[in-house]
């Protein structure tokens, strides 16, 4: 659980200082690509394709 909780605190610096440097929607963009590609990639797994 502390490490869960410090694991969100350094993700949570790590986006603060992107903000500063990366535009907002840019960032919001690039995150909801990687989530998208990360669910792809699950269901793909999940479903036993691994030959792909």
């Amino acid at each position: 659980m502390l490490k869960l909780f410090i694991g969100f605190l350094a993700g949570v610096f790590v986006g603060y200082l992107l903000g500063l440097v990366i535009p907002v929607k840019f960032f919001l963009i690039t995150c909801l690509a990687l989530f998208a590609l990360a669910v792809l990639l699950f269901f793909l797994f999940h479903l036993g394709l691994r030959d792909f």
